[in-house]
């Protein structure tokens, strides 16, 4: 088992630091307190050409996934509840070379999607912004997408079940390094 804790700043954490989070189980885990009409990214990674997002987004938890050309959004289906401190997480569950989605809020499930595929070489290019999503957006919506509520930090644990397709791995570093 792997685990990150970041922090929202005004800098973005460069894809090489990054939660390593390709093509394995994970999940993704933030207190929140939010007013009525708040909302925002928490965490991006990459953009819609692959990437993953976590937000709020009329009142709902959401999350997107860009692989090999298509955007998976799940979205849960209630809102979640303003005016008190809440835990939101997202899990992903590695399943062949999909996943599964799994949102819940306070430990509640409130949601539930499919990825057909997990990224198995490199999750983006533009690095991790924690708190906004700057740039070429991970899904459909407006940059910044700067969080609005309050959060103090997202906590990121990953399973050891990763697979990734290691030619793949291994062209893209040598035309990065």
């Amino acid at each position: 088992m792997s685990r990150w804790t970041l922090y929202p700043g005004p800098s973005r954490l460069p894809d090489a630091a990054a939660p390593d989070v390709r093509a394995r189980s994970h999940s993704i885990a933030a207190d929140v307190l939010l007013a009525p009409g708040q909302g925002g990214v928490l965490i991006a990674h990459g953009d819609r050409t692959s990437g993953y997002a976590v937000r709020i987004a009329d009142g709902h938890l959401v999350h997107h996934y860009v692989h090999g050309g298509g955007l998976s959004s799940t979205v849960s289906t209630s809102r979640v509840p303003v005016g008190r401190p809440v835990r939101v997480e997202v899990r992903v569950r590695r399943a062949g070379p999909g996943g599964t989605v799994t949102l819940s809020v306070d430990g509640v499930e409130v949601g539930a999607g499919t990825i057909p595929s997990l990224a198995r070489a490199r999750t983006g290019y533009t690095g991790v912004d924690v708190g906004c999503d700057r740039g070429l957006t991970v899904g459909e919506y407006a940059a910044p997408a700067r969080f609005t509520g309050r959060f103090s930090r997202i906590d990121i644990e990953a399973a050891d079940d990763q697979l990734l397709d290691q030619a793949a791995t291994w062209a893209i570093t040598d035309a990065t390094a």
